[in-house]
């Protein structure tokens, strides 16, 4: 199977998150012709997560199947593979496909696939697919990495502010409350948090990512609300804590997701990584002793109107993942 056709197979099929549905028919029947067990592990409204195996699975390769918006078309030069999921994940996906049919060709059987939903709003695939499949010796989690094994990975604190107020003229203010204002004072305080290190992982960071509120320029607004991420490198819920205790009296805060920061295996003869970015790997790890994040291409093109990936470095990814598998088989890891 050639990964590259694979590769823009499923970058063609639109699958934004909440609307995995054709990918996952995609990759089920693919997977059936080729022999294995497919199984459909529901979450909320109907999501359907993937999960496939021969035998019974000693190593899982996993990844998800949901794309940020907006769906960009699929396109190629000599040199890369450009659309919407080129590099997080749907190429990726293919290169595991590929290696596992490879794997398969030489007599190794006891692996599988685990494809999820959702993982790039609020990680409900991983979360459901924790408790209903099986343990395992190993489980590959594919991202962008160039290549590299991570051997660390930020944590996460998403929420939500909302902030009430009291609507009235602007001309009196005394007879209202703004609720912009009052998000603003928030936001100042959580933004002006003391930064934490990790020599392990750096520096924490915040991203104000949406604000909204108001109704006109003449009128105190009755409503706002902000999303706040922070990338932890220490306790997740300590981090959550204090920015809630910086909330004044008429802003609330929803607890969106969160998990902490953890320490992946790495293996002898591949280069490693530091990484910023979160995956799902936080809400599996109890499934699998050893745990690896390894993936072709850069997650600083994931995200963006002209997010790509290296042909070269996909065809490498395919060698990797097989060599990894042989590896973990016969080779101790190492967690940093």
């Amino acid at each position: 199977m050639n990964v590259f056709e694979l590769s823009k197979q499923l970058i063609k099929i639109k699958s934004l998150s909440g609307h995995e549905e054709p990918l996952f028919q995609f990759l089920s029947k693919l997977l059936t012709r080729e022999g294995f067990t497919v199984k459909k592990i529901l979450s909320a409204h109907h999501r359907p997560n993937l999960f496939a195996y021969i035998q019974k699975p000693r190593i899982l390769f996993s990844s998800h199947m949901d794309t940020v918006p907006p769906a960009i078309p699929f396109h190629q030069d000599s040199q890369y593979l450009y659309g919407r999921g080129a590099c997080d994940t749907k190429s990726i996906i293919a290169a595991q496909i590929v290696a596992g049919l490879k794997l398969k060709a030489r007599g190794i059987k006891d692996f599988g696939f685990l494809y999820v939903v959702g993982e790039e709003v609020d990680h409900r695939g991983a979360i459901d697919c924790a408790s209903k499949i099986p343990k395992v010796e190993a489980l590959i989690m594919g991202e962008p990495t160039q290549n590299t094994l991570a051997a660390g990975t930020k944590g996460i604190v998403k929420v939500t502010l909302k902030a009430f107020g009291k609507a009235a003229h602007s001309a009196y203010p005394e007879l209202g409350r703004s609720a912009i204002h009052g998000l603003l004072e928030t936001l100042f305080r959580i933004q002006n948090m003391p930064r934490e290190k990790s020599s392990f992982l750096g520096f924490s960071n915040l991203n104000i990512g949406v604000l909204e509120g108001g109704v006109a320029a003449n009128v105190l607004a009755p409503l706002a609300q902000a999303q706040i991420l922070v990338r932890t490198v220490s306790s997740s819920r300590t981090v959550y804590r204090q920015m809630k205790k910086l909330c004044l009296p008429h802003v609330k805060i929803n607890l969106e997701s969160m998990n902490d920061p953890i320490r992946l295996d790495t293996m002898l003869g591949f280069k490693t990584s530091i990484v910023s970015f979160n995956t799902d790997l936080p809400y599996l790890k109890k499934k699998a002793r050893k745990l690896f994040l390894l993936g072709p291409g850069s997650i600083l093109d994931a995200h963006g109107p002209h997010e790509k990936i290296s042909k070269k470095e996909l065809l490498r990814s395919v060698e990797l993942y097989q060599r990894l598998v042989f590896q973990i088989v016969t080779r101790p890891s190492t967690r940093r």
